[in-house]
């Protein structure tokens, strides 16, 4: 069977017939599995490194021009103007898409740009060291910037050396701009890692598959080995105990741009029970990446995100209860990760530990939509967002609790929130330059009731912004009746200045729609 030319509809006896006869002749699913894969020790460290599909194109100079996804080729690709070599042992990079544009386009048609990212499974201690082809390097900078990690910069040969002895994600920018920033995803390793299908697992081993619909069902787990590169999107409806892992890619860029008419969205899990996704990558969406509604008992661990295309939002939760969601990189041109309303209540969500790098709209949201179901009598509450760090904000605020409809949103907490670089207002994202905006609006093009609701005790506490802009917060209700009450903030640090009043912290206040607002 073609590996590339897959299936529109993927059942489960046909992903377990694919996988089984797509391996390379004469050799079993373990063989082609430690084919693609390499143990090494190196001073007491174990690393794994996975090869890219061969069938991947190389990426041109023409392929990393600026343009629409209708002027270029928007396939990922092998990336070949960035190098990587891990304990002096190649590692397979790609290119995926994302997108500079500040502002919104009415033809869904933003321009797109490129930037490599690789990844690999290591324990102990690695020298990662990156060679740039096509760029004259003046510096280097890794984020996260708590990792304290100071890169050797060699201008003249076009090098940046680092080591990293924890697992984690780490960013690579040169010469103070987001351009070409090499993303690395370095995994601790898999011990429990399948080599092939059984009754309850599925198993998509290493290559490039074109599966345009995976479907789960009760108990299934779907395993993307490292290696693999599946075009097509996973999904389940009133589905208990589905599980999505492994260290392959999940790619989109085979779908067009939806246009705002149809969006495939990569992983989207409706009514469930017991939902797992860890560790898989997820690149070139055509709109939303990854999302959950009317869902419980869900856990969202470890898995990385890069959208570019309008209506890109990261991972959004729409009348979902008792979430976890930890450990994830979030690349994404709209909001990175968002709460909402859309057929009942939202409750006992937790974001934790989480990187952003959010290219367009806003990085933490509530809202707009809390009630978008109608539905008497519905809530927001017990929401938490601790221990997040923000490599970028580009255009609307960071910290967002908007409340465009009649719920009440209640007990929300944002803690020990880290913002690298602030860039919110640019290009048109004048409009809503916030670092912090919790708002009732009188007007939104996301209303769906009449009546207004409320937004109370929100905890902002343990903020620092520690580069870019010192951007305005604004905190406005809707009127007497439907207003933001007992709100604290607490040790909100900008540019290294202590905030300890809303004048200095250059706040926006309604004073006639909110009460009980302290700050210290």
């Amino acid at each position: 069977m073609d590996k590339k030319k897959g299936i529109a509809l993927v059942q489960w006896l046909v992903i377990f017939v694919l996988v089984i006869t797509a391996g390379v002749a004469g050799k079993n699913l373990r063989d082609r599995s430690l084919e693609v894969s390499r143990m090494m020790n190196y001073e007491n460290t174990k690393l794994v490194l996975y090869e890219g599909p061969e069938s991947l194109k190389d990426a041109t100079a023409k392929d990393l021009v600026s343009a629409s996804e209708k002027e270029r080729n928007y396939a990922l690709l092998h990336c070949t103007d960035t190098e990587v070599k891990v304990n002096g042992n190649d590692c397979y990079v790609y290119d995926t898409n994302v997108n500079h544009s500040r502002k919104w386009y009415q033809n869904y048609m933003p321009p797109q740009s490129r930037t490599p990212i690789t990844y690999f499974d290591f324990e102990g201690v690695v020298e990662i060291q990156v060679s740039l082809k096509a760029m004259e390097l003046q510096s280097a900078k890794i984020s996260p910037l708590s990792s304290n990690i100071t890169p050797v910069v060699n201008k003249q040969e076009g090098t940046v050396t680092f080591s990293v002895t924890e697992p984690g994600n780490y960013t690579v920018t040169y010469n103070d701009s987001p351009e070409r920033a090499l993303h690395i995803f370095a995994n601790p390793i898999d011990t429990e890692a399948p080599t092939e299908s059984t009754d309850t697992i599925k198993y998509i081993g290493p290559g490039e598959w074109n599966i345009e619909n995976i479907i789960l069902e009760d108990n299934q787990t779907l395993y993307l080995a490292g290696g693999a590169v599946v075009h097509g999107i996973i999904n389940a409806n009133y589905a208990k105990n589905v599980k999505v892992a492994g260290r392959g890619i999940l790619d989109g860029s085979g779908f067009e741009g939806w246009m705002g008419k149809t969006a495939y969205v990569p992983l989207k899990f409706d009514n469930c029970d017991g939902v797992t996704l860890k560790d898989i990558i997820v690149l070139n969406p055509n709109a939303w990446v990854c999302s959950a509604k009317s869902s419980t008992n869900g856990i969202i661990d470890g898995i990385r995100i890069i959208s570019s295309r309008p209506n890109g939002d990261g991972i959004t939760l729409q009348s979902c209860t008792n979430y976890q969601v930890s450990n994830c990189f979030v690349r994404s041109w709209d909001d990175s990760l968002v709460v909402k309303n859309y057929e009942g209540s939202s409750s006992d969500i937790t974001f934790q530990n989480m990187q952003l790098w959010t290219d367009f709209a806003q990085s933490m949201e509530i809202g707009y939509e809390t009630n978008k179901g109608q539905v008497e009598g519905v809530s927001i509450t017990n929401i938490k967002f601790d221990g997040i760090t923000i490599l970028n904000n580009f255009h609307k605020p960071v910290i967002s609790v908007h409340n465009a409809d009649d719920a009440a949103v209640k007990a929300v907490t944002f803690q020990n929130i880290t913002v690298e670089n602030a860039q919110m207002g640019s290009g048109d994202g004048d409009e809503m330059p916030y670092l912090i905006d919790l708002h009732i609006p009188k007007t939104s093009n996301w209303t769906s009731t009449k009546e207004r609701g409320v937004i109370e005790g929100v905890t902002i506490d343990n903020v620092k912004v520690l580069s870019g802009k010192f951007s305005p917060s604004r905190i406005e209700g809707y009127d007497e009746n439907h207003k933001i009450s007992n709100i604290s903030i607490h040790n909100l640090e900008i540019l290294g200045e202590k905030i300890l009043n809303f004048e200095q912290g250059n706040f926006e206040i309604d004073t006639a729609t909110t009460e009980n607002l302290t700050i210290r």
